[in-house]
């Protein structure tokens, strides 16, 4: 009993740090929604460098659809404008989201049965940049950015 006496304060100030280091983290706090609303700027990947991509609202779910092209001639040979390249956005926890962009040539690649999308996770790193990992990686370090113009 006396044992438990001594390693009582020690355990409620070890869950009272934890307590408070969780909740002043910014990083756990939940992100709406609604943040990627806007015109962004694909970032990071030299094919797509300088591309823009409108988030809008449709219903329940978040969509992207291009607002303007770069100069790469792979880009302008298969993509338009208005053509959807984030087909969904989904929360995956309060700060952490599944981004899933079309590829390029996306009809070329389903006649051979090969996929059509890439899936990433996506993470805010500002209130104006968020980044996109594969599932092993850090949305936060990456180099892959969309960065807010509007």
């Amino acid at each position: 009993m006396i044992h438990t006496l001594k390693t009582l304060p020690k355990l409620i100030s070890l869950i009272v740090v934890m307590l408070v280091l969780v909740n002043c983290s910014d990083k756990y706090k939940k992100v709406p929604d609604d943040k990627f609303v806007g015109l962004w700027e694909l970032k990071g990947r030299s094919m797509f460098e300088g591309m823009q991509v409108r988030i809008e609202k449709n219903g329940n779910s978040l969509v992207g659809k291009i607002a303007k092209l770069n100069d790469n001639k792979i880009i302008n040979m298969f993509m338009s404008e208005n053509d959807v390249w984030v087909a969904d956005i989904a929360r995956r926890s309060n700060f952490e989201f599944k981004l899933t962009e079309k590829k390029v040539a996306k009809d070329l690649f389903s006649l051979y049965g090969l996929s059509t999308s890439q899936e990433y996770k996506a993470q805010f790193i500002d209130d104006n940049t968020f980044g996109l990992a594969l599932e092993s990686s850090d949305p936060l370090q990456s180099k892959i950015l969309y960065k807010r113009i509007e």
